[in-house]
């Protein structure tokens, strides 16, 4: 969400090509708006833009449980959520044969609207209870807390634009968007031999 630029806190002249961007930036960023989602995914992102077009963007966050929603259901969930992004960067460098509007476009220039690719894993564990059964001698188990492991792993296509919110840009903020589609395989742990569930509430 926010973006910090390392290359212009250590240079007071910037290297810039011919259309007002950077040759190269790198920065670091932080989310602050994941402690609304569910599963509160919170720690630092780095991103490099090595040319003019194409840029890499990391994320190494800590998953747990978010203040904001009724997580009665689970005793603790804690794991890690990895994110990685390849973005290619739309370049505005039309120029008008009537040089109308010069402001405009050079507030244009400090937005940056990219596309890219998304790659994400989350491996979490967590404690919680269910119902299982026992075809074999027909016993039930109701309510049996038990521990488990889930990874959830997925990709997208991302849409978004930088926005350059100083003056001397060391300081901007970020808006994303974008579909894509995502697995998660859970593994039960203690859970005990020749039961199964007997009902799962989605969750």
């Amino acid at each position: 969400l926010v973006l910090i630029s390392l290359s212009s806190f250590s240079q007071d002249i910037k290297n810039k090509i011919g259309n007002g961007y950077e040759d190269k930036e790198k920065y670091i960023s932080v989310n602050f708006f994941s402690i609304a989602e569910p599963q509160f995914a919170f720690g630092p992102s780095f991103g490099n833009r090595f040319t003019e077009r194409s840029e890499y963007f990391i994320e190494l966050s800590y998953v747990t449980k978010t203040p904001f929603y009724d997580w009665k259901d689970f005793e603790r969930l804690r794991g890690a959520r990895i994110i990685a992004q390849y973005r290619y960067h739309f370049l505005q460098q039309w120029r008008p044969l009537i040089n109308f509007g010069a402001a405009n476009r050079r507030r244009r220039e400090r937005h940056q609207p990219f596309m890219g690719i998304e790659f994400r894993v989350k491996p979490i564990s967590f404690i919680t209870s269910g119902n299982f059964i026992n075809t074999a001698s027909n016993d039930t188990l109701v309510n049996y807390s038990f521990s488990a492991n889930a990874f959830t792993y997925g990709g997208a296509l991302i849409f978004g634009k930088t926005f350059s919110i100083s003056a001397d840009e060391k300081w901007k903020l970020e808006l994303t968007m974008g579909i894509g589609a995502k697995q998660r395989d859970v593994k039960l742990k203690t859970v005990p031999a020749g039961y199964k569930v007997l009902s799962v509430e989605r969750i």
